[in-house]
C-alpha cells in the first residue's frame, strides 16, 4: 500500500488541513479584533470617527502578529494547531508588538489628521504638504508589513526592526512591489464587494504576504539571526 494513500497523508489531506487551518486561524483573528471590526462595520467612514477607529485598533497589532506567526508555521511545517498556535504567537510577541504598534498608530493618527487639515484649508503649500504626508502614510504602511513579518518570526530590538524593514524594502524590490500589489488587490476587492469581506480573507491575505516574502525571511534568518534564538 502506498503510504501516501494512508489516512492522514497525501495531497488531499494536506489541502484540507490547510483549508481548515486557514479558516480557524481567520476565526480567531476576527474574534481577537471584534471591537475594531464592530466599529469598522457599524460606523460611517467619516473623519469625525477617526479617534474611535484608532482606539479600537490598539488590540489589532498583537492579533496581526499572531496571524503571521500561525500562518508562517503552517507554511513551514505543513501543519498547525490553530487555537494553540494563535494564542502562543499572540503571547510571545505581545510585548514587542505593542512597542512597535502603539507609536505606529500614533504617527498614523497624526499624519491623517494633518492631511485632513491640509485638505480643508486649500492653498498651494497645503496641497504639497498633503501629498507629502499621504506618501508618508503609504511608505509607513509598506514598511509595517515587513515589520510584522520580522516580529512574528524573530526577536529584534525595535530600532533594528525598523532598520531591517527599510533595508529589505529596497533590497528586495520585487517582494516589496508584490506586497504592495496584495494590498491594492485586497482594497479593490473590499471596494467592489462589501467591507464584510474582511471577516473572511484576513488569513488568505496573510498567507499571500508570507508566500511572497519567503526570500526576505530566509535572508533575515541567514544574515541576522542566531538560529538558536529563533522563537518559531
Amino acid at each position: 500500500m502506498n503510504p501516501k494513500n494512508a489516512f492522514g497523508e497525501g495531497t488531499l489531506f494536506d489541502v484540507t488541513n490547510h483549508i481548515y487551518a486557514l479558516f480557524m486561524t481567520n476565526v480567531y483573528f476576527v474574534l481577537s479584533n471584534i471591537i475594531c471590526l464592530f466599529f469598522f462595520l457599524a460606523l460611517e467612514p467619516t473623519f469625525s470617527n477617526i479617534t474611535i477607529y484608532f482606539l479600537s485598533l490598539i488590540p489589532t497589532g498583537p492579533a496581526i502578529t499572531a496571524l503571521f506567526y500561525s500562518i508562517g508555521k503552517l507554511i513551514r511545517e505543513k501543519e498547525l494547531s490553530p487555537l494553540h498556535d494563535f494564542i502562543h504567537g499572540y503571547k510571545i510577541n505581545f510585548k514587542d508588538t505593542m512597542k512597535f504598534w502603539l507609536p505606529l498608530l500614533l504617527v498614523l493618527y497624526i499624519l491623517i489628521v494633518d492631511v485632513h487639515y491640509f485638505n480643508s484649508n486649500l492653498s498651494m503649500i497645503n496641497n504639497v504638504l498633503s501629498v507629502v504626508f499621504l506618501i508618508g502614510i503609504v511608505l509607513i504602511m509598506i514598511l509595517s508589513v515587513n515589520a510584522f513579518l520580522i516580529i512574528a518570526g524573530y526577536k529584534f530590538r525595535l530600532k533594528d526592526i525598523w532598520k531591517l524593514s527599510v533595508y529589505y524594502s529596497f533590497k528586495k524590490v520585487k517582494i516589496t512591489f508584490g506586497n504592495i500589489s496584495i494590498i491594492i488587490i485586497s482594497l479593490f476587492l473590499l471596494s467592489v464587494t462589501s467591507k464584510f469581506l474582511i471577516l473572511f480573507i484576513a488569513s488568505l491575505i496573510c498567507y499571500s504576504f508570507l508566500l511572497n516574502s519567503k526570500g526576505l525571511l530566509e535572508d533575515v534568518k541567514q544574515n541576522f539571526v542566531d538560529s538558536q534564538k529563533n522563537p518559531s
